[in-house]
């Protein structure tokens, strides 16, 4: 099944979105926090980096799209560097996860692994329009 540009740019787009929400999650969080400080001291750190279930659902959420993206984005042009890419944001995603409660380390891998990971979406977007 050949995909059109149309799809397949909807395809690295939903994939980025996904694989982005946990940038989202680990810089929107904190700034909430910031100009809230009525809330208990003890909950800080369980807002500041959430449950580590939500690192692992994320993941869960954007690994099946970006695989599927990826593939197909591999099959028409033929360019298997967004996979590397993706596997190292990956990577990184899952590190920071195993790192939760870490402090600044959990925070600076999500957010790396989540911009590796949107950086592959758009290098299989940009080869699929040559």
């Amino acid at each position: 099944m050949k995909l059109h540009h149309k799809e397949s740019a909807s395809l690295d787009g939903t994939s980025a979105l996904l694989s982005s929400l946990c940038l989202v999650h680990c810089l929107l969080l904190p700034l909430a926090l910031a100009i809230s400080p009525m809330l208990a001291v003890g909950l800080v750190d369980e807002l500041v980096h959430g449950p580590v279930w939500m690192h692992w659902l994320l993941i869960a959420l954007a690994a099946p799209v970006s695989v599927y993206a990826l593939w197909r984005g591999a099959h028409a042009h033929g360019n298997r560097y967004p996979w590397w890419l993706a596997l190292a944001g990956f990577a990184l995603m899952a590190a920071g996860a195993l790192a939760h409660g870490f402090g600044p380390i959990e925070s600076a891998l999500t957010v790396t692994g989540g911009l590796v990971v949107a950086f592959a979406h758009w290098r299989n977007w940009k080869a699929r329009q040559v």
